[in-house]
């Protein structure tokens, strides 16, 4: 029986383990894989820090390397998944789809301190934010329409991915209706005070001296893009038991 080690991985850590599962790579091959995918849109990875990373995790016995010549100068390291890799790997996938999610942080210490903000402000963010997950929804449905229409048999984690995604889009935007429309109930001038507001903002842009508005940052990563990135998660091997 094979002892499985748990493992705190990281989320590059994870990522790499991912790569290797779909078979051997040499560092800068993972290097083009983390390009290739868009991976470094969502995960903070540089190429420095992927070779230390793998050797790392080589001294941890998750992974083994070869040295092999690959045609590009002298004889390069060839990384492999060890089996307690593979196990650590599958651990690490469990770990991450059993957890909880984390309340507390976040949207929801926004709706925590709903009270600094005014009621038309809360009105208009939450509006936005609202207008966003449907234009993502949109998008996803989209998407989905169309792997379904091809009539081929699709992967199991291409299904999880896009069918969460959808439900989870679906619900926060059926709770962020319910609650605008509450919130209108609680607080009648946030109406009056949105289009007060949109057309000040139609007199300001038509103004070329007016003071420049705020746009929105720090905006999560689009759904639809990491779904298809994350589209080629390899199934691993099971551990023998």
């Amino acid at each position: 029986m094979m002892t499985i080690i748990e493992i705190d991985m990281t989320d590059a850590e994870l990522t790499l383990l991912s790569l290797l599962a779909e078979g051997p790579r040499y560092g800068y091959e993972l290097q083009q894989l983390v390009e290739e995918r868009g991976l470094r849109e969502w995960l903070t990875i540089g190429f420095a820090s992927i070779y230390y990373l793998l050797n790392k995790m080589e001294k941890q016995n998750i992974l083994g390397s070869t040295l092999q010549m690959d045609g590009r100068g002298p004889a390069r390291k060839r990384y492999t998944l060890t089996d307690a890799g593979h196990g650590v790997l599958q651990t690490a996938i469990a770990n991450r789809l059993r957890e909880p999610r984390i309340t507390g942080s976040g949207f929801e210490l926004g709706l925590a301190n709903l009270h600094v903000l005014k009621p038309g402000q809360v009105y208009r963010v939450l509006m936005h934010h609202r207008d966003d997950l449907r234009g993502q929804f949109e998008h996803i449905s989209l998407a989905w329409t169309r792997h379904q229409a091809r009539n081929q048999p699709l992967e199991a984690n291409v299904v999880a991915l896009y069918t969460h995604s959808i439900a989870m889009l679906h619900a926060e935007i059926v709770w962020l209706d319910d609650f605008l429309a509450q919130w209108q109930i609680r607080y009648p001038d946030v109406m009056g005070e949105l289009l007060k507001k949109n057309t000040s903002s139609e007199s300001d842009a038509a103004n070329p001296f007016s003071a420049p508005t705020m746009k929105h940052i720090d905006q999560p990563p689009d759904r639809l893009k990491m779904i298809q990135r994350l589209r080629r998660i390899p199934t691993t091997r099971k551990s023998d038991s």
